[in-house]
């Protein structure tokens, strides 16, 4: 028998797949990103800014208390929250994909004189 995979969700024009996992998180060029398991789908090898899963904020949220640390989470996971939870939808804001932490998770070396 074979499997059927889901069909995305049209939601604002555009086509939505369901998160199941949030398998990692990483900063690329000051960004966050994450790289995640879709429901029905074979593990995904690519990382998406942030701000692609501004529909999935509960499933983020969830990460980082599970993995606080981490990178992330992102800066504005509260107003998704809240939109999410009103069922309001959020204009794309240029800090969608900025960690709330700056500074967390990033590397730092020194020289030793």
């Amino acid at each position: 028998q074979e499997y059927e995979r889901p069909n995305p969700e049209i939601v604002n024009d555009e086509e939505e797949w369901e998160v199941e996992n949030i398998l990692s998180p990483r900063f690329h060029y000051g960004k966050l990103q994450y790289m995640v398991q879709w429901r029905g789908w074979d593990p995904d090898p690519k990382y998406y800014n942030a701000d692609n899963f501004i529909n999935a904020p509960f499933k983020i949220r969830d990460f980082h208390e599970q993995n606080p640390n981490c990178e992330g989470p992102p800066a504005r996971l509260t107003s998704w929250e809240k939109a999410f939870a009103k069922e309001e939808f959020l204009k794309p804001h240029k800090d969608d994909s900025n960690p709330a932490h700056p500074l967390k998770g990033l590397v730092t070396s020194h020289r030793r004189k």
